[in-house]
């Protein structure tokens, strides 16, 4: 082909080495600014979880929370889920946990604990997306506090 060496091959297209410097730019760019989006989303799912979780899992998330004498079952120790689940954290565990609209019976103990799938869901013009944000702020923020 006419001049290529002034062109790059990805993905079966041909794009100018100006553009790739560009995307290259930009994406790092991305990168670096999701540092900041993940610190913020990791506060909104600790302010989430202080405003609901708190009360029974306490606000170290240890399971000492100051309902905890009120209730049958104690309340897990949510700082230790990843080293419960051999070293990784069990995101699918926890987000069913969290939603409890579809999680196996017994996944979360009783249903004592508040669906927040359904209680979260809310009436916005998009509320499934919505519930979804709010439980993946709370998982963000969980998995940040593991031991």
């Amino acid at each position: 082909m006419k001049n290529m060496n002034h062109y790059c091959r990805i993905a079966n297209t041909f794009v100018r080495p100006t553009a790739l410097v560009i995307a290259l730019v930009t994406g790092t760019a991305f990168i670096a600014g999701s540092a900041n989006a993940d610190e913020s989303v990791e506060q909104a799912g600790k302010q989430r979880f202080m405003e609901n979780c708190a009360v029974c899992h306490g606000s170290d998330a240890k399971g000492d929370g100051i309902f905890t004498q009120l209730l049958k079952a104690s309340p897990s120790d949510l700082t230790v889920l990843s080293k419960s689940a051999g070293g990784e954290f069990p995101f699918n565990r926890v987000y069913d946990a969290i939603d409890g609209r579809g999680s196996v019976k017994g996944a979360h103990g009783s249903k004592d604990m508040p669906i927040w799938g359904g209680e979260w869901k809310g009436s916005s013009v998009a509320p499934e997306t919505v519930l979804r944000g709010r439980i993946l702020e709370m998982i963000i923020y969980l998995r940040s506090i593991q031991q």
